[in-house]
């Protein structure tokens, strides 16, 4: 059974008068453990030098016969018997420095002893030959004579009786010597490629849903707002001059709304006028943008402009 220990719901509703002890064994006592603190000074101790002659710490340290390294110095490295004779070991040798290597690739390699000096070992090798004679060096530099006149060279002639050549060479080039020769090329004007637009492609980019509701408009006086509207909603299908086109809408349809201003302040506020006036300039514009939006379609064909809705 649920009591007060369970939660607060299910607490008891009266309050009870009294404590009643409960009929359990009282809790086992524990054990006293020993304060590791007693017997410990009140007061901190002061540090005191010792009293009797210790022995330094420098001395309690074996030394090993090796004097300290500066560490603020470069290691040097040593060639090993293998490398000794290579160029790799003189770049590493001890006798090079970071900066300057031991041996560099404009170096000869001491690979070994020289001729003459194999020869006064007595080894029987021969002797290096003699240098040749010595000559003196130049002390001015030669001179050559300046080209008097130009280098002419002969002007084509006929052969077997032909006249010399004048046209173009073959690979549309000209004979060499030619006046057209020393010309310069004749400049190639960039001609764009004839682009025809048809009226069915105009047609399919301006797409349907918008040229059909707005030709109904036109000649149907009562339904030119409603297809206005239908046209303007139909616009988004338009594959070229999209950003175009539903500019010409906007437009439109501001100056529409203009115009029902002004209709409703010169008229009271009478609905049936404003109506009339809006269906006869929506009719108009029923008839213009069609070929408004026809020319633009068209202009987007013909300067190859990839198509905004290819579907």
């Amino acid at each position: 059974m649920a009591n007060w220990t369970d939660g607060p719901e299910y607490a008891p509703l009266d309050r009870p008068s009294a404590f009643e002890t409960p009929a359990a064994e009282p809790l086992e006592v524990p054990p006293v453990v020993a304060n590791p603190a007693a017997g410990a000074p009140v007061a901190q101790p002061d540090w005191q030098p010792p009293q009797a002659p210790v022995q330094p710490l420098a001395e309690l340290v074996p030394r090993s016969g090796v004097e300290p390294r500066d560490p603020r110095a470069e290691f040097s490295t040593v060639g090993s018997a293998v490398s000794a004779g290579s160029a790799w070991g003189s770049a590493h040798s001890a006798a090079g420095t970071l900066q300057r290597p031991g041996w560099t690739p404009d170096q000869p390699l001491s690979t070994s002893a020289p001729v003459g000096a194999a020869a006064a070992a007595g080894t029987g090798s021969p002797a290096a030959p003699a240098a040749g004679p010595a000559f003196p060096p130049p002390t001015t530099a030669p001179s050559f004579p300046a080209p008097t006149t130009a280098p002419s060279y002969p002007a084509p002639t006929s052969v077997a009786g032909f006249p010399p050549p004048t046209g173009p060479a073959a690979g549309g080039f000209p004979q060499p010597g030619t006046p057209d020769w020393f010309a310069p090329p004749p400049q190639q004007h960039w001609q764009s490629p004839d682009q025809t637009v048809t009226i069915a492609q105009m047609w399919n980019g301006a797409t349907p849903g918008v040229i059909i509701p707005l030709i109904i408009g036109a000649l149907i006086n009562p339904l030119s707002i409603v297809m206005l509207a239908v046209a303007s909603l139909l616009a988004a299908r338009v594959k070229y001059r999209l950003r175009q086109v539903r500019r010409l809408f906007a437009w439109t349809g501001g100056i529409l709304a203009a115009i029902a201003v002004l209709s409703l302040l010169g008229s009271d506020f009478e609905f049936d006028n404003v109506w009339s006036v809006l269906s006869g300039w929506a009719q108009v514009a029923c008839w213009v943008l069609p070929i408004v939006i026809l020319f633009q379609v068209g202009a987007g064909i013909r300067a190859n402009e990839p198509p905004q809705r290819p579907y």
